[in-house]
This record gives C-alpha cells, structure tokens and sequence, in this order.
C-alpha cells in the first residue's frame, strides 16, 4: 500500500495529461494491486478507474486526481483565495495559529525565485496570516557555497524584501494585539545551514531590523546544531541587552534524512546527521534543556516541535518547572494526529501547526512532501507509526517509554562535533592499499568552512601567478626551438596565462607512435605492479587536485563545483 502510494504520487499525478495519467494508474494497480488499507468501495471504484481511464481518460482521471487533492487536504492546504481564507478562519475559530509554508520544486532560475518571493510577499500582505517559513533556497537560486560571501549577500537581499514586508503588515489576534507578521527561516539541506544563520544573523544586525522578530529553525539530528544554537543564544541575549527584539528558535528533530544519506553516498562523505535515532533524540531533549533556561529563553523563543508525546510531556513539565510559559510553545505538524493536536493545544494552551500550502496547478509540487511524510511516519522508529493504538501498559507503551529514557542515558558523551571535517589545506592522501576494494575519493565538501578558505586560497594563486611556459615534451624528451602559442586565462581574457609549444606534424606521429610503442610496454607488466603506479598516480593527483581545479578555472571556463569531481573521477 505505500510503495503503491507512493508510485502513484510521484509516477501517475506529476503528468498534466489525462490519457497519461490512466496509463500509468493501470500499470501501476496491475503491478502492486489494490491496497488493502482503502475500504472495499474504495479499492472496487481504482480499479474500474484504471480500467475505464483506459477508454474515457478526460471523463475518468480528473475526478480521481481532485479526489487525490481532496485526501491531502487535512496536510497540504489549499492555495486559492477563497479556500485558504476559509481554512484560516475555521484554525482561528479553534484557537490554533499556523505557519504557512509554500511548497514548490526545486529553484532552477532567478524568475521562478522571484515568483516564490512574491508569493511569499503575498502571503505576508494578507490580513488572515500571521507566520510564514521560508527557505533560503527558494528565494536564490543561485546557492554556491564556493562564493560563499556573494551567496549570503544575494540571500539577505531577498530577507531584507521579506522582512520589510513583515515590518509593514500586522496581524490582529483573537485578543486585539497587533503585532508584526512572523517570518522564520526554515532549514533543509546540511550545506544551507551556515549560510542561514549567518544571512539571519547579518541582516537582523542591521539598525532596520533590530526591533523585528524573526525565527530560524535548528535540526537535532546535526550534532553541531547544539553549538550553533549556543551561539545564536549569545549572539540574541547581546542584542536584547542592545534594545532589541527576541528571535525564535524552532527546534526539530530532522525531516531530510533520505536526502542526507543519498547526498553523502553520492559525494563520499560521511552522512552529516547522526546514525543512530537515540542520538538525534537525545540532542532534542539537551537542545531543549539548554534553550528552556530563562535567561535563554527571554532571548530566543522556544518552539517545540514534536508529535511524540513523551518528548511533549517533557517539554510541558520543564516549561512550568522553568516558569517560561510565555517563551515556549508547541509546534506540530497540519493532518498529523488531529486527535492528538486537540489534546496538547487544550493542555499547552495554545499550538502552532506547520501547514504546507499548495495551488492546484502546482500540485505536483506536493510530492515531495507527501513521501517524505508517509516515509517518515511509517519508519519503525517514528512515534507516530505507534501512536493510534496507543495505551499505557501496552508493548508499543513500554517500547516508546523505553526509547525516550534511553536517549537521557546519551547526554553525557554525546558529541556536538561535525561529522564531517574534511579539510583539503592539511589532509595527505593514504598509501594505497594492495588488498583493499575500490572506492570512489570523496569530492570536496563546500560545506565545510575550511574547504571554502583553502579553494580561495586556490583562486588567489591562480589569478596572481605569472605565465608558465610548458614545453613541448614528447618521449619525455624536452623539444627545444618548438613554435609557441598564448593561453589565456577564460575569466579574464585580456590576461595571458600560460604560453606552450606546438607539434609539426612529423613530431605528432612520433608522439602517436610513443604512445603504442608504451602500450604494448604496460600491457606487459604485472597487475600488481600496473595497479601500484595507478596508487601512485591518484596520489600525486590527490595531493594536486587544487592546482588541478586551478587549471580547470583558468583554461576551460570551469567553475571550482565543476572542477572538483573531475579531479575525483580522475
């Protein structure tokens, strides 16, 4: 039921096309069948929609597709004026207030980052809003971590939008206050984490800005998100003593973890979230703990986020012990445990949900969401995928009451370190190892910051170094007398970067016969020996690699991103 689920988000509803979308659907029912999760009728009315889509498509599908739409309601709002308008209203009725986030795809150009920043302005401007989230991502698209400095200022422009935004409009609540529109900064990948904070921090530094509050959100499935919350935490407490505004702090577990292991396997690295689900909850509990003091808590809000409820339980009795109530709030998600949100809301005395927000024609950029979240929920370790048959005493009880005191028994030893520390300016490649499987070399991790030093230091030397001459070589004989020629440096053409020589055309056959002459020479060596040479020469590539980038940058137009995993390949 949730492979088919999932295929059928992600395979059959993308496509706009009718007759498409019933293909798809009926190859998809024959190959996994009707999930035995739906009612009888449900399954009985997919499958004679599979099988009438095959002949009626623009009759059949897009009842199905808008039934689709009408099931993740209760998670994906709808974007239309007038439906979301209503939503808003029934939420406030109820005493519950909302984030809204705009789900989108992937930022490919500047336009589409300046429609979802005027989506976003828009949301601001409307009177039933009070609190959106925001990924950097989504308003720049053009994040690259090696200018890292041009990165930010581009990001804090578009903050800079958003916040004046926020500053012009005030949300009435239920009670008369009028306060300024909430903007927070959500937190997706690993590598948007210290451009995020540090856009936040810069731009909220400015006298414009000092007496608005915003938000930002740390995941504790990072180990460094307890430092950086330590940080920001000082960095707030100094500018309330300034006169300003508190920020908020919104802390959760994790929502990318797929996206993380992919991303590492990809590149070599070590995944940058911890391992184990018992760390991530006991950094939770510590990152809590630390940002419930009320010193740290007057400077940075807390929001807690959490469908677990032993871990809400946790948080309501520290929040009373501390006396920090009107600093801490709980945060969950839209459609999640409704049941379960009532409860908490009538016992917290209030509750913040995070509600995605979609329009019809960009549904398909729900997707995402939608697998992540069903991903996620059904994980044998989430909290969630036990709790609607849950009862003290029963083994699912013990099971979860055991997983939330174990993670106490980690806080003592449990690192706030990187896991990955990569660092290109001090590391030597290992010896080559005979008997050892292949593997792929890790590409350089732009994260981190000291690849970024160590890739301008690269930039610098390349830009500055004078023109080389390289010889022509043939044989390995040096050929003197040889014609020459200029290369220039791709980014700054009026600069000569190097001068080489150049073969006749007799001195290219003899290169060419060299050549297959050295074949039949290397054929003729042992493995062993071949494969030691081949150790010998990644190392030495290794150890080059940013003079390889270097030379990547100055002669073929490539960027440093570019550059890189060719050296790896290489």
């Amino acid at each position: 039921g949730k492979e088919l689920t999932i295929a059928l988000t992600d395979q059959a509803f993308r496509s706009r096309r009718p007759e498409r979308i019933a293909d798809q659907l009926h190859y998809l029912l024959e190959r996994y069948g009707a999930p035995r999760f739906m009612e009888w009728w449900e399954r009985i009315g997919l499958t004679l929609g599979a099988l009438m889509g095959q002949y009626l498509p623009s009759l059949v599908v897009p009842p199905i597709v808008a039934r689709l739409r009408h099931e993740t309601e209760s998670l994906i709002l709808p974007g239309e004026d007038a439906d979301l308008r209503r939503y808003l209203a029934e939420r406030r009725a109820d005493g519950i207030r909302l984030n809204l986030n705009q789900l989108g795809e992937a930022i490919l150009g500047e336009a589409e980052a300046a429609r979802r920043l005027e989506a976003y302005l828009a949301l601001l401007a409307r009177d039933d809003v009070e609190y959106i989230s925001v990924k950097v991502s989504s308003v720049s698209s053009q994040i690259d971590l090696t200018a890292f400095r041009h990165t930010v200022e581009v990001v804090k422009e578009r903050l800079r939008t958003l916040y004046r935004q926020a500053g012009r409009h005030h949300y009435r609540h239920p009670d008369g206050r009028l306060t300024p529109k909430f903007v927070n900064l959500d937190m997706e990948e690993y590598r948007d984490l210290d451009l995020t904070i540090t856009a936040f921090q810069e731009v909220l530094d400015e006298p414009e800005f000092h007496r608005l509050p915003a938000g930002v959100v740390l995941q504790a499935y990072l180990p460094e998100s307890h430092w950086v919350q330590r940080a920001l935490v000082e960095w707030a407490m100094a500018r309330l003593a300034r006169g300003g505004a508190p920020i908020k702090l919104r802390v959760v577990k994790g929502a990318n973890l797929a996206m993380e292991r992919i991303e590492a396997d990809l590149h070599g690295w070590p995944q940058a979230p911890y391992t184990e689900k018992a760390d991530v909850d006991a950094n939770w509990k510590r990152m809590v703990e630390y940002g419930s003091r009320p010193e740290h808590a007057q400077a940075v809000h807390l929001g807690l986020a959490s469908h677990n409820l032993f871990d809400v339980a946790y948080g309501l009795l520290l929040r009373a012990d501390l006396g920090i109530e009107r600093w801490a709030e709980f945060e969950m998600l839209e459609g999640m445990a409704n049941h379960q949100a009532r409860v908490v809301q009538a016992r917290a005395g209030g509750l913040l949900l995070y509600a995605p927000v979609v329009r019809a024609e960009d549904f398909h950029s729900a997707i995402a969401y939608l697998v992540r979240r069903l991903d996620e929920n059904t994980a044998p370790d989430n909290f969630l995928r036990h709790v609607f048959g849950l009862e003290p005493g029963s083994p699912d009880w013990d099971l979860e009451r055991d997983r939330f005191l174990a993670a106490f028994d980690r806080l003592d030893g449990l690192s706030d370190a990187p896991r990955r520390h990569q660092d290109r300016a001090t590391e030597s490649p290992p010896p080559g190892d005979a008997g050892a499987p292949f593997v792929n070399e890790p590409d350089t991790d732009w994260a981190l910051p000291a690849n970024r030093a160590w890739l301008e230091g690269v930039r610098e030397d390349w830009r500055d170094r004078a023109a080389e001459r390289v010889p022509l070589q043939i044989a390995r004989e040096l050929i003197a007398g040889a014609e020459e020629a200029e290369g220039r440096d791709r980014s700054l053409p009026d600069r000569v970067a190097y001068r080489h020589g150049l073969a006749d055309r007799a001195q290219l056959d003899r290169a060419l016969e060299a050549a297959r002459a050295g074949q039949a020479a290397w054929a003729a060596r042992p493995a062993a020996e071949r494969r030691a040479r081949l150790e010998a020469a990644a190392a030495a590539l290794a150890r080059r690699r940013g003079d390889l980038i270097g030379a990547m940058m100055v002669d073929g137009a490539k960027t440093a991103t570019e550059a890189d995993p060719e050296v790896s390949e290489a």
